[in-house]
């Protein structure tokens, strides 16, 4: 073993004599030497270039000069000498040293983007993990705007509550202290946009143009692309680029002479003083406090869609470098605009004198047809098809634009109109506006139907219930409780009803007992109760009070309307609600009311037995095949054992005379001796008499409206082929002048009977109808 170790010493000895008399003891200088072919750092390359001498000299007097000569990673948009002589003679600069200090610092930052890209890269976003496609058209900058003084008496209209200081002057760092973007536009850009086309640039940069090929730095040309050096990458421009105003920063730009302020300040509402930080001032030495002037956003909120003060675009796509890849339009009405609208023939003028009379849930509403996700919906290409960001459509036109400007974050867009705003316009109008349907409104926004009631391709009926006529309703889940709302918190967040008539004692209590520490089984059952009342209140086509007709409503039980001002639900047929008023609006009318609109109190049984001198026989069928269920509670009222009561169906109830022809005709045994035949007869007469009892439900609900009419199906079947039943079915004809149904066979038009003298009678989710002829 010994020998074996010193036999390799002496190898690694011997190849190391020979490694040094091959290559020496130091490497050789020329062959490791920097080439000379190689770019220089950022810096120098500018220098070599000869024609950045002013940027060069901007450069010096800032920090940045040290990180641009020696290394790191950068993108630098360098204006050119001509560039800065164009700046500084148009300034009345005579050299760089003119510029002020604050000035020539704006400028370098706002030229200089962490990180090199060429022009491929530069339309790629990139998150954590690396690269994806994309179409990026920015870059977050050095630039970010210093901290300012301002005085809250100057702003009047901040939302201030318990966590806003006192007003006074405070320092405030503007938009959180994010860094300013730069916006560029390549090719790339434009192609996967169907509705952003080359010809839009024009738009966006009044007397600019976009060609094939160009690169463009918000409106300024980049004369020279991709100039590679050792740390980063040069991009010459044709003039200086001084930092963007935000979209809130341009309400008040000079150029404009003061036309929007009045958008401002209904902005600033949302607006709001936070305290930050503490922070050191170098000048002064001591420490002082940092606010930030925050703004309520979010759609889901019913709050300010989102901030034009923040200078990061707010992410209202699923995109993981959004604040890159997209950007939001604002179009801002003048103040004479905004004034005249108020004044003229509009709901909301019906309803405000003022904008800062307007809750806060109002006004946003009210805004947000201003505001959009994607700024080129705002573009020439894309007109025609303009949604803001509640995707609602607006009649934007570009004959309405006065001013056009793309902002640091995002495109401003001056117009001297108002538009038609869809919260109000439509039938949810009132419900929003009149803060006496707030419990209405809130159950609506519940059920999530409030979008669906802004469309303007359908025509709704709304039966308003105020706040104080939620009084004595009957609860449309129980045959016996009555509801009344007896408190709600100032935000609707609880509301408290107390709830008589029910057949346990212990619950006729108020829920929740304790609006301050309600319980999650209460408040379901309010919230619960409330939707399905307000359902009843709702109609989904234009209900004309004059027809005498029925009418089906969001809940699937029916309402009659008559006389031009009274409308009756199931409940209180006998009883109407009166019409107040009426509003029109752009897809339908709302009604101001009486009372509320109830629905059926009864079940199919409990209203058949009020009826039982005509339907008694028909009662006996059903109490023999054991098709009625008793109601735990409830000893007045049963359900249909076969029915499923999420839908709604019709009973066409033979009388108690074709009844005893059914029997007689032997279709039928009578059901009263059903209980004294043999077990195999009584199995046999029972089935007979349920099947001749589901020939008789049919599977929609049909009033004599004279509009629903054609084959349906009854609960009867006889066979099933792969599974499924095939259902009896018969063909209805809808008389309106004659208030009655005709039933034929569907195979030969036969006519089997027609309704009686008792038609339309409501019960829950089962209109019923007398037929003087057995179904068979």
């Amino acid at each position: 073993m010994k020998q074996k170790m010193k036999h390799r010493n002496g190898l690694i000895i011997m190849l190391a004599i020979i490694i040094i008399s091959t290559f020496g003891c130091k490497p050789d200088p020329l062959e490791f030497a920097r080439p000379k072919d190689l770019a220089g750092t950022i810096y120098t390359q500018l220098e070599s270039m000869g024609n950045f001498n002013y940027y060069l000299q901007c450069i010096d007097k800032t920090e940045y000069k040290e990180p641009l000569v020696k290394g790191g990673s950068w993108t630098i948009f360098a204006p050119t000498d001509a560039a800065f002589e164009e700046f500084m003679q148009a300034e009345g600069y005579a050299s760089v040293d003119d510029i002020p200090s604050d000035r020539l610092l704006d400028i370098v930052q706002y030229t200089i983007v962490t990180s090199g890209w060429n022009t491929t890269t530069l339309t790629y976003a990139a998150d954590g993990a690396g690269f994806y496609a994309g179409s990026n058209f920015r870059r977050f900058t050095q630039n970010v705007d210093t901290l300012e003084t301002i005085n809250t008496e100057e702003y009047p209209h901040l939302f201030v509550d318990q966590f806003s200081p006192p007003p006074g002057v405070y320092t405030i760092e503007p938009t959180y202290g994010r860094r300013k973007a730069l916006t560029y536009f390549l090719d790339a850009y434009f192609d996967p946009k169907p509705n952003f086309q080359k010809s839009d640039y024009s738009f966006l940069f009044p007397g600019e143009t976009f060609n094939e090929g160009d690169m463009k730095v918000f409106e300024v040309n980049v004369s020279q692309t991709n100039i590679v050096a050792e740390n980063g990458m040069i991009y010459a421009l044709d003039k200086v680029v001084e930092p963007r105003i935000s979209q809130y920063q341009n309400f008040t730009s000079e150029e404009y002479g003061g036309k929007y302020t009045r958008f401002k300040e209904l902005v600033e509402r949302f607006g709001f003083l936070r305290f930050n930080r503490n922070q050191l001032n170098e000048a002064t030495g001591e420490t002082e406090p940092i606010y930030r002037l925050n703004f309520k956003t979010g759609i889901t909120e019913n709050n300010l869609p989102f901030s034009p003060y923040d200078e990061s675009y707010p992410k209202l796509k699923a995109n993981i470098n959004y604040d890159l890849s997209f950007g939001t339009g604002l179009t801002v009405p003048t103040n004479d605009a905004l004034e005249a609208y108020l004044q003229g023939d509009n709901i909301l003028g019906q309803f405000y004198d003022s904008y800062d009379e307007m809750p806060l849930d109002v006004l946003g509403k009210f805004l947000s047809s201003f505001f959009f996700t994607d700024f080129w919906t705002l573009c020439p290409s894309n007109q025609g098809q303009t949604l803001n960001v509640g995707l609602q459509p607006v009649d934007y036109n570009l004959d309405d634009v006065l001013d056009v400007k793309m902002c640091s974050n995002g495109l401003f867009v001056g117009i001297d109109k108002v538009y038609t705003n869809a919260n109000f316009s439509t039938i949810i109008g009132p419900l929003l506006l009149d803060p006496e349907y707030a419990i209405m409104l809130k159950a609506v926004q519940e059920l999530g139907i409030d979008v669906a009631l802004q469309s303007k391709g359908s025509q709704f009926s709304i039966f308003g219930i105020k706040n104080n006529q939620f009084v004595d309703i009957a609860d449309p889940n129980s045959s016996t409780r009555i509801i009344t709302v007896k408190d709600w918190t100032s935000d609707l967040s609880v509301i408290q009803i107390n709830v008589q008539g029910d057949s346990d004692p212990a619950s006729n209590r108020d829920y929740p007992l304790d609006i301050d520490n309600p319980t999650s089984a209460d408040i379901n059952y309010v919230n619960t109760t409330l939707k399905d009342i307000v359902l009843n209140q709702i109609v989904e086509k234009t209900v004309d009070i004059n027809s005498n007709n029925y009418y089906a409503t969001k809940s699937g039980e029916f309402i009659y309307a008559y006389e031009g001002n009274k409308v009756s639900g199931g409940g209180n047929l006998n009883d109407p609600a009166i019409v107040t008023s009426v509003r029109d609006t752009d897809n339908g009318k709302f009604y101001e009311m009486s009372r509320a609109l109830e629905r059926p109190l009864k079940f199919t049984y409990g209203a058949l037995v009020d009826n039982s001198t005509i339907f008694s026989r028909f009662i006996e069928v059903m109490e023999a095949t054991g098709g009625f269920v008793v109601i735990p509670n409830n000893s007045n009222d049963k359900l249909v054992s076969f029915l499923n009561l999420q839908r709604t169906f019709t009973l066409l109830a033979p009388n108690n005379n074709a009844v005893n022809q059914a029997i007689a005709d032997g279709v039928i045994v009578d059901p009263t001796t059903v209980n004294s035949l043999p077990a195999l007869e009584q199995a046999i007469a029972k089935q007979d008499l349920l099947n001749f009892a589901k020939r008789h439900f049919i599977q929609q609900a049909i009033p004599t409206d004279g509009i629903i009419a054609g084959a349906y199906s009854s609960m009867y079947f006889e066979k099933v082929i792969d599974f499924v039943p095939v259902y009896e079915e018969y063909v209805f004809e809808n008389n309106y002048a004659t208030s009655n149904l005709t039933i034929k066979k569907p195979a030969t038009g036969e006519v089997i009977t027609e309704t009686g003298a008792v038609t339309n009678l409501l019960s829950k989710r089962v209109v019923i109808h007398e037929i003087e002829n057995y179904l068979n």
